[in-house]
């Protein structure tokens, strides 16, 4: 049992046969856990786009879940255990275990989601599915300069302002930003793997001028996109 500390807590059921259990109290460091309905779970979980935005660092623990393979979890357990009586113990380590726990736990929560869309049994909203409209048509015209959220109103035929809040109800984030963020995901991933010049990435990755490319680039990752190709080399060398 995991249970978030300075609640109240209550079981669901009587227990009707003999039953041990262990449980764990934790704190989340900026906030308290978030209980989230159907909706806004299923909207995380059923697309990749989304988990990646929106778990960035969260973690998704369901209130009661049945994992295929508990041997993981119990072998979890035990390391606290052992990590909480050993005389090595630090607060560090322990919080290295649970997080791992619930790293677990959550990838284990998605994976059956998955399994749940593969037999086509899972359930959608149309907030969620106007969201994936906009990521699939976002994601395929991601390197052409023009894109907008203008655009993709005009693709999806939807006014421009229903479409934004539509989004950032289901990704936290303006269609802008996911625009900016999967750019320069783009533009990242092109410096560490091709000799192209950093112009000749900032119109593989969509930005119109240079001026803009550089000055968005630096805003969202603190280096310059000479920089950072810099970065990624020495740590390239490093590793060898």
């Amino acid at each position: 049992m995991l249970l978030a500390a300075k609640r109240h807590h209550k079981g669901a059921a009587p227990i009707e046969a003999r039953a041990s259990y262990y449980w764990i109290h934790f704190t989340a460091s900026e906030e308290e856990p978030t209980i989230l309905s159907a909706q806004e779970t299923d909207a995380i979980m059923s697309n990749s786009s989304i988990r990646e935005q929106k778990m960035t660092e969260a973690a998704l623990v369901p209130q009661v879940f049945d994992p295929r393979d508990s041997e993981p979890f119990v072998q979890a357990f035990h390391d606290l255990f052992f990590a909480q009586e050993s005389p090595s113990y630090t607060p560090l380590k322990y919080q290295a275990i649970f997080r791992l726990l619930l790293i677990n736990l959550s990838e284990c929560v998605i994976e059956s989601r998955d399994a749940l869309v593969d037999a086509g049994t899972a359930t959608g909203s149309s907030v969620v599915s106007v969201a994936y409209s906009i990521i699939a048509f976002v994601m395929e015209h991601l390197t052409d300069p023009d894109l907008s959220v203008k655009s993709v109103a005009a693709e999806l035929r939807l006014n421009p302002d229903y479409l934004g809040r539509r989004f950032k109800e289901v990704m936290g984030i303006s269609i802008g930003s996911f625009i900016l963020k999967k750019r320069i995901q783009l533009a990242q991933g092109r410096l560490q793997e091709s000799h192209d010049s950093v112009k000749e990435i900032a119109q593989q990755s969509g930005f119109g001028t240079m001026r803009h490319f550089i000055r968005q680039f630096k805003a969202e990752s603190g280096m310059t996109p000479t920089e950072a190709r810099l970065h990624y080399e020495a740590r390239h060398m490093n590793n060898q």
